[in-house]
Parts: structure tokens; sequence; C-alpha cells
């Protein structure tokens, strides 16, 4: 069997110097990397405040070198010497759900990403393309374009068929949504090892991932924590295992063989299914809910349902998808960007909890996605979102100006005391 990763050496700084810069700079503005950076990364703190404030990252290239050093050599001692991932609840306000979110040192993250970009061959060998969350350069958008393509061309071939007599069975007539129980507290270590060893050709990557992974058993918590870079990916990858086995099922009949399912995308642990029939969905769903259990060790929630898209159009990934292709904004997310807009259209200034919550709601209403969001151009100029939309950026705007001006006075006055207030 090919094996990936088998040339990446993990225990050389050089190799993992892009890796380690890629992290510092994406997080260097937390406090936690501020401590590593003068710490473990002997940047000065004039250093760190000229990185901080006048966008000069040369100290950062420095840092990263020695940062680099300390993750090889620990890899190659096989100690990582990490701190205990600290674990909290924190609930949900879109749905309500109390999730424990992990948090990890600073320097764990740095491994994290080191072991992530190591086996990123794999990703791109396992991960399919309908797995759209998550991954630079997809997402929602994504996967709702992806799901209209298909209905809007099985309705160009019913259309083709119904034209010139011909048969056709439409391959997105029904559809079935699927959700994991307790997805990431649900996965367990040994199941990820048993089918990332067939893949990983690095021992040091595999003993990198299980120490990792390790690390996240505290306080009785036994699966992959949320909040986890490789979590995230090691989600990814197991999933990528149940979609390939779903896409292969299929039926025999009259000597010919037929796809039980036509069409499939996931957006984390949410599985969409669409197939010709009910019978043929039904006959699906029971199998993929009997791989999970035994191959993945995962639970597939028992209240699923079978639509037809004629009547039940696909809510998801908070769009509602039609029949004819159409998509539209989820009612209740509507509501509420309704109901925040106006609230903004009748007040003079808007505090800058409410400009950021409106911000949240512009992806919806973007000029971008019209294209896509055929059916919002009415509320665009009912409501004047394009004003209420530039209104909060500029509060938002406004308030990061003056939190930068302020941070550069105080930094200035920390290192010349002759600008300090007497």
């Amino acid at each position: 069997m090919k094996r990936s990763c088998k040339h990446i050496d993990i225990e050389d700084p050089k190799v993992i110097e892009p890796w380690v810069f890629n992290c510092i700079e994406r997080h260097f503005k937390r406090r936690d990397f501020k401590r590593l950076l003068l710490t473990l990364g002997g940047l000065s703190r004039s250093e760190y405040l000229s990185a901080v404030y006048e966008q000069d990252k040369t100290p950062l290239f420095t840092a990263t070198e020695r940062i680099a050093e300390e993750t090889a050599k620990r890899i190659r001692a096989r100690k990582l010497g990490l701190q205990t991932v600290k674990i909290r609840e924190m609930i949900d306000k879109s749905s309500g759900k109390v999730r424990q979110i992990g948090k990890e040192s600073a320097m764990q993250q740095v491994f994290d990403y080191v072991a992530v970009f190591t086996c990123e061959e794999i990703w791109n060998r396992r991960v399919v393309p309908q797995q759209v969350s998550s991954i630079a350069g997809k997402g929602q958008t994504c996967g709702v374009k992806m799901i209209q393509d298909w209905i809007e061309s099985d309705n160009r071939a019913a259309r083709y068929a119904s034209r010139h007599g011909l048969k056709y069975s439409r391959k997105c007539r029904h559809y079935v949504k699927l959700d994991i129980t307790k997805c990431f507290p649900s996965m367990r270590l040994e199941t990820l090892m048993k089918f990332f060893e067939r893949d990983c050709g690095s021992r040091a990557a595999l003993w990198l991932w299980g120490e990792l992974l390790r690390s996240h058993r505290v306080q009785g918590y036994e699966g992959f924590m949320i909040g986890a870079l490789p979590s995230q990916w090691a989600c990814q990858y197991l999933l990528s295992y149940l979609f390939r086995f779903a896409m292969e099922l299929h039926k025999e009949r009259r000597g010919k063989q037929t796809k039980l399912i036509t069409k499939a995308l996931y957006f984390m642990d949410d599985q969409i299914y669409f197939g010709r029939s009910r019978r043929d969905l039904k006959l699906a769903v029971g199998k993929i809910i009997r791989y999970a259990s035994d191959e993945l060790g995962l639970e597939i929630k028992p209240d699923w349902q079978i639509y037809e898209l004629d009547k039940t159009p696909l809510d998801s990934m908070g769009f509602l998808i039609h029949a004819d292709g159409a998509v539209t904004v989820r009612p209740r997310v509507f509501i509420r960007a309704r109901r925040m807009a106006l609230r903004t259209l009748r007040r003079a200034e808007i505090s800058i909890e409410q400009a950021r919550r409106i911000c949240s709601y512009k992806g919806y209403f973007h000029p971008k996605k019209q294209a896509l969001n055929l059916k919002t151009r009415k509320a665009d100029k009912k409501y004047r979102l394009a004003e209420v939309f530039a209104k909060a950026a500029a509060a938002v705007s406004k308030f990061e100006r003056r939190k930068h001006y302020e941070s550069t006075v105080f930094a200035e006055a920390r290192k010349n005391p002759v600008y300090a207030a007497p």
C-alpha cells in the first residue's frame, strides 16, 4: 500500500520552520503567544511591540527560527513537555447546546500546526471535494453552490428528456440529512490510528499525532477536543471513509447495478444524501448507520427523515435550497437580520456589540452572493441593508482605530517616559 509523508523529516528545524511561522503569524497578538515570543522566541518587548503596531514582521522571523529549533528538538527527544489542556463549557448561542471547548498552550498549538501541515499530502488524497467545512476556499457558500449546481443540472436533464420523449429518473428527487451524536467527543484515538497507520509513512508524525490527541484526555474527556486544529482534520479524515463507503453503495436489479446514493455533501459532521427514490435512500441510510457504528464508533442521530425536494426545500448551512435551484436565506436568520436592520435605522448611534452582530449577517446579503441568493434583492431595497451594513462597518472601524491609537500611545509612553502623563 502506498503511504504518504515518508520523506518529510519533521525532526529538521528547516523543514518545519514555515509551518511554525504560519502559526505565529496568525496568533502572535494573543497574550499566550506574546509570552512564548518573549521567552522561548527571545524577542525584546520593543521588538514585539514593533511587530504588533508597526507591522514589522522581521522580529517574528528571528523568533520563528528559535521556536522551530526547540520544536524539532522536542520531537527528536520524543518528549513534548506540554502543559495540561484546560476545558471549559460554553453555550452555543445559536443552538443552545453546551459544548466543552479546550484551550491549549501556545507551544502545543505550534505542534498542532506541524502535525497538520506534515500530513497535507494525506488530506489531499483522502479528504474529498464534497467535504466543504473548515477548508480554505470552501465553506457554506461553496456547499450551497455545489448543491444548487446539482439540482439545476438535474432539472435541465429532466426537461431535455421530457422534450424528446425519453425516460429519466431524477437524481436529486429525494434527500435525507444525517447528523452524528456528539461527533468530536465520541471519536477515539485508537480508531483514527487504525486508519492513519495505513496512509502515513512517517513514524515521527504518527507519534506526534498520538501525543497531541492523548493530551486532550483530561477531566475524564476521551474524544477529540473541540477547538484544536488536529481534531478538525482528524474528523474530516475519518468522515472521508464514511463518504466513500456511502457513495459505493448500490443494488443489483435485472443484472444491472444502480447506485443507492447519487450525490452527497458533508459540512463537518452534517451529512446530506440525495437519491432517486425513497426506498433506495432508506436502504442506504441503514447501511451507513451500521458502518459508522461498527467501523468508526460513531452514532447517527435517530431522528432522520427522508424528504421529497419538490415538497420540502433543503434547509442546510444557513440557506434554503428549493427544487427549482433558487436559494433563499433561512427564515429565522432573515428575521433576525431584519430586526437588527430596523433597529439600526431607528437609532442615531449603535453600540460596538450591535455593530459587530450586524456585520456577522452581511455575508448572507453580500453583492457577491446575489447570484446565489436571488431572493434577497427586494430585502436589500426595502430594509436599506446596504446602508445598515455600511453604518455598522463604520462603527466597528472607528472603534478599532481608536483602540489601535490608544495602544500605540501607551506603548510609546512605556518606551519613552517623556510622553507619559505626569
